[in-house]
């Protein structure tokens, strides 16, 4: 059976693993995310290098941020990994793994797996959100990934959640700071709380202090849920997706979808031309499969793909 290596590079960590041809995870880790390009190629091919004394690999699969030209391999963009803005990403490690390579971006990658072995196995039509850092995200539509002019399609982040006319910094209105985890939630709190660095408080410790009846807490929450429905809610009427499936840590809290689907509902009821309906008839709101392994699923099936492996 082939084996692949398959690498999640973020702007933290490199998540590594090792999967067969049926997207099983074999063995994986992960490594800290060096600043400098040349030492996360360095780091990429030490890790191949050890893995190749008990494995004959097939090919190497990448998910990456930003917005990655599927067909030259070329990054426009790299996220938080400065080296990697205006590079030829597939050239550089086909040369240095001696591997075959693919790379897609990391949203897109979550959706893929969901694809292949998760939720939307039989869907034709779905999106997927990622809520951390920022907001991310990807489209799959008529049974195939959109991506647009530019490779930009599914930057939810961009969107705007509010009217930004009246503000001057106008990125603080888009998705990524008001539905974010590190925006919406910690560095709001954080400016109500008088807290001088967002490093001091976790979206975790927010949600905590909510439970215990903190009036700041409860309302930055409050509307980061509003945020989040705000922009589900224009996704599901532009695109009509079956599924909205929502990836990040975020996503392992009981209440999310329930929270998530309060909010959708109280848009919809306040709208004289649809409110008979229920979010639940518009569209299902599930929660990711495979949670840190998504990337590394979802980078394999795209490295499938391209080398025409399910014709």
């Amino acid at each position: 059976m082939a084996t692949y290596i398959s690498f999640d590079i973020g702007g933290t960590d490199i998540k590594f693993g090792v999967l067969n041809e049926q997207g099983k995870v074999l063995e994986q880790g992960k490594v800290k995310t060096e600043t400098c390009g040349e030492k996360i190629i360095a780091t990429l091919v030490d890790i191949k290098e050890q893995w190749s004394k008990k494995y004959t690999f097939d090919g190497a699969a990448f998910s990456l941020p930003g917005f990655v030209d599927v067909n030259t391999g070329y990054l426009k963009t790299g996220g938080a990994i400065d080296d990697f803005y205006g590079f030829q990403f597939k050239d550089e490690l086909t040369k240095k793994l001696s591997l075959p390579v693919e790379l897609e971006n990391d949203v897109n990658c979550v959706a893929l797996a969901e694809k292949w072995r998760g939720k939307a196995q039989h869907v034709e039509n779905f999106i997927c959100i990622t809520i951390g850092t920022g907001i991310g995200g990807a489209i799959y539509i008529n049974n195939q990934m959109v991506r647009g002019h530019g490779f930009m399609a599914g930057e939810f982040g961009y969107m705007f959640t509010k009217n930004v006319f009246d503000i001057e910094d106008k990125a603080t209105a888009s998705m990524s700071f008001t539905a974010s985890v590190r925006e919406g939630l910690r560095r709001r709190y954080s400016k109500l709380k008088n807290i001088n660095s967002i490093d001091n408080i976790s979206g975790k410790d927010i949600f905590e202090l909510a439970s215990t009846g903190d009036e700041v807490a409860i309302k930055v929450i409050d509307d980061f849920y509003n945020n989040i429905a705000i922009g589900l809610y224009n996704l599901t009427f532009v695109l009509n997706p079956e599924k909205i499936i929502i990836g990040g840590a975020i996503s392992s809290r009981e209440d999310l979808i329930f929270n998530i689907e309060e909010k959708f509902n109280q848009i919809i009821k306040s709208q004289s031309s649809i409110n008979e309906f229920n979010v639940k008839e518009l569209v299902s709101i599930e929660k990711s499969t495979f949670n840190n392994d998504s990337g590394l699923i979802g980078a394999v099936y795209h490295f499938l793909t391209m080398k025409n492996k399910f014709k």
